[in-house]
């Protein structure tokens, strides 16, 4: 009896430690960080593999400085790699979609035509949906 009341515990802290570290809280993000630092520091995130970080500081570029068209383009666009990459497939498509919708009313010259090229290369490795259900 003892002997499972101690695996009884063992596994409840087990399981408690790991919902505590899966529930991390994001880190509060300076307010004078610029858009660039903000992409910069997302960038970094990705490559360390903390896509959640990531993340949060493209969302964070987007609700800070999302007002002017370019930088709301790059960091939708940096979401939408981000999306490809942890296989979330429809927000990497909405992503993708979002930015070659503006570009589609733009007028030509307006946006950078850079970002329009790497939307419909991130839109070329969604696959199909027949093929994602498989």
């Amino acid at each position: 009896m003892k002997k499972n009341y101690i695996i009884i515990t063992i596994s409840l802290i087990f399981t408690a430690v790991l919902a505590l570290s899966s529930c991390r809280s994001l880190p509060e993000i300076p307010t004078d960080l610029t858009q660039a630092q903000l992409i910069q520091k997302g960038q970094n995130a990705f490559s360390a593999g903390d896509y959640k970080l990531a993340e949060h500081y493209y969302q964070t570029s987007i609700q800070r400085y999302g007002n002017n068209t370019e930088n709301y383009i790059e960091s939708k666009y940096e979401l939408g790699h981000l999306y490809i990459k942890t296989k979330d497939y429809d927000k990497a498509q909405e992503a993708f979609e979002e930015i070659l919708e503006l570009y589609e009313y733009a007028a030509i010259g307006d946006l950078p035509a850079s970002y329009k090229k790497l939307a419909e290369i991130g839109m070329s490795k969604i696959p199909a949906k027949k093929e994602a259900q498989k």
